[in-house]
């Protein structure tokens, strides 16, 4: 009873503030743009008001034609209400998911009041009761620990990665969700209600400067000791709370709103220890990207009983609700079978409708198979056009090499040979791709066999060394002694190192380079090999490194499907694209792929079978 007065009264209290905060406002426009902002609410909507009211009160004041709302919300709240926010304030965890679940961006990054860099603020703290037989992490094995959320970043998902990556996973935690806020968990711990809680960096010191909290009764357990930051922490620091614009608001709208946050002054927020200083531009969230990944959560979690174990925690009483109707739905299935015995009579028109009902399902059927395939010509026409271009290039240089030699009268019988082969293995290369697109719309098996991935990479060179004599480049490429067998369709991956190749000339021609040197290195190890093609040009810049994987995002003018097309052969063949920068200037592409398996062992397996 209590925790629902709690929360009436919490309601009630952000309802009357919002109502406050309207009415304090300049006055606005009769049509002026409304804009509602969703905040993750871990503390409770007091404390939300509190530390993030200020900057709505300062986008009100820099743009007085617009109207701001905001709404404390939970995590799951945010996720089934998304669509309707224009934009959202929440923890930087919870930022890199909805990244993924709802296609959301960064345009600002809170700058900490508590930690002189100013840049990393978030963090967990694991405590006890001072007079806990605890002393120190290794004593966490079989330990129940009270958190707010198993999803929340700073509540919970930092100290398991902390403690998985420093204790491995027999340190792992049992953990007890006791639902928002945070103060929930400090409480339990203090009544002994859980033996360690788990909360975000300095909620304690938050609450003990308000009086709610004697910090004599807990201990800190694994503390880390840093003289940049005041408040007590298991774990390393990640960014702080980021400012998200929802897909749908307008580019002008979220230009002036970004200009206003990085305007808003110094110290604007009365909350000393969880509050922010003010707001930046966004910050690097590669740390709490390596989180998820270390922990195998979305969208990185590959486990399918743990996607259907967290599907069925979350929509529990969906899940009751659909039992429910198929039980009821398979009693009026039995009573309509009942009635079909008792009523013989029926069971000719009744088939006759059920036949009728089939005709017009295998019409529908028909009709979303065309539909279908309509929509893979609008994607495949896209990627044609892309990849068709490299061979016919290829063609077109082959042949006016030759008509000038022809013309010059230097073209003997070897040379003409060699050139019409080229051409003619390159026509056939165009030929094999439209191939290829013809499997793959007839839904039929990619062609796959053993290829020395030497050959393939040294055809590769030959024909995009014409490209780089153009440019003035160089492309260096020495060859394993040993063969490199890989399982492939050799036409996918001699497109993914065309791609690769011709990236690595772009970008050196971009940077200018006289006499650019592009290395193609190939290493093998056991059960794997690595092809790497680095280049001397500029570089990826930050700001663009989570997009040049996108379908039809490009810098440089092109349908931008190299890259997406690239990713997509290389994660079929079971490998890896990545790109990072080179030891002293440019770019690296890597593509890492498993060997084959050597024919021996294949003989030797179909034999035994």
């Amino acid at each position: 009873m209590g925790g629902y007065l709690q929360r009436a009264v919490y309601a009630a209290f952000s309802a009357i503030m919002l109502l406050a905060l309207h009415v304090v406002a300049e006055p606005v426009h009769a049509q002026s743009e409304m804009v509602r902002v969703g905040i993750l609410s871990y503390r409770g909507s007091l404390e939300t008001q509190r530390t993030w009211a200020p900057t709505i009160e300062h986008l009100q004041r820099e743009l007085p034609d617009v109207e701001f709302s905001y709404l404390p919300l939970t995590l799951q709240q945010i996720a089934e209400q998304a669509e309707q926010l224009d934009f959202i304030i929440t923890n930087p965890g919870h930022s890199f998911q909805l990244e993924r679940i709802a296609g959301v961006s960064r345009i600002a990054s809170a700058r900490s009041h508590v930690n002189k860099s100013e840049m990393q603020d978030l963090g967990s703290v694991i405590f006890t009761r001072t007079d806990s037989g605890i002393s120190t992490l290794m004593d966490l094995r079989g330990v129940t620990a009270g958190v707010v959320s198993t999803e929340a970043f700073g509540g919970y998902l930092a100290a398991k990665h902390s403690l998985q990556m420093s204790l491995g996973k027999e340190a792992e935690l049992q953990v007890k969700p006791l639902g928002f806020p945070q103060q929930t968990v400090v409480d339990a711990v203090v009544n002994g209600g859980v033996q360690v809680g788990i909360v975000r960096a300095c909620l304690l010191e938050s609450m003990s400067a308000a009086g709610t909290l004697d910090k004599s009764q807990i201990r800190v357990l694994g503390q880390q000791y840093d003289p940049e930051f005041t408040c007590a922490r298991t774990t390393e620091l990640y960014p702080g709370w980021a400012f998200l614009k929802v897909p749908g608001v307008s580019p002008q709208l979220a230009t002036r709103i970004t200009q206003a946050l990085l305007s808003m002054p110094d110290g604007a927020c009365t909350d000393e220890w969880l509050g922010h200083a003010n707001w930046i531009a966004p910050v690097s969230y590669a740390a709490v990207e390596r989180v998820y990944r270390d922990l195998a959560l979305y969208p990185y979690n590959k486990d399918l009983r743990q996607i259907l174990k967290d599907w069925v925690e979350r929509n529990y009483f969906l899940l009751g609700v659909v039992i429910v109707l198929s039980g009821a739905f398979l009693l009026h299935v039995g009573h309509v079978e009942f009635l079909v015995r008792r009523r013989s009579q029926q069971l000719e028109a009744a088939s006759d409708k059920l036949a009728d009902a089939l005709q017009r399902n295998l019409m529908l059927e028909n009709e979303l198979a065309h539909a279908g395939r309509v929509s893979s010509m609008n994607i495949l026409a896209g990627s044609l056009a892309h990849d068709l271009k490299q061979p016919l290039g290829a063609i077109s240089t082959f042949a006016h090499s030759l008509r000038k030699r022809l013309d010059r009268g230097t073209a003997d019988e070897e040379t003409l040979q060699k050139q019409l082969t080229r051409i003619s293995e390159q026509a056939n290369r165009a030929s094999d791709f439209i191939n290829s697109m013809r499997s793959f719309l007839n839904k039929q098996p990619e062609a796959r066999r053993r290829v020395d991935l030497r050959e393939l990479v040294d055809e590769t060179v030959m024909l995009m060394r014409t490209f780089a004599t153009k440019h003035d480049c160089q492309l260096h490429w020495e060859p394993l002694n040993e063969p490199v067998f890989v399982c492939c369709d050799d036409v996918q991956l001699r497109q993914v190192m065309v791609v690769l190749l011709q990236n690595a000339l772009d970008a050196t021609v971009e940077a200018g380079l006289e006499g650019g040197v592009i290395s193609i290195l190939l290493e093998s190890s056991a059960g794997s090999c690595a092809l790497m093609v680095c280049d001397q040009g500029s570089g990826i810049p930050k700001e663009l490194e989570e997009k040049v994987f996108e379908p039809f995002f490009s810098s440089k003018g092109s349908l931008g499907l190299g890259l997406a097309t690239a990713l997509s052969i290389v994660d079929s063949h079971e490998g890896e694209l990545t790109l990072s920068p080179a030891p002293h200037a440019g770019t690296c592409a890597t593509v890492m792929l498993p060997l084959a398996v050597p024919q021996t062992e294949e003989n030797h397996d179909t034999t035994t079978s």
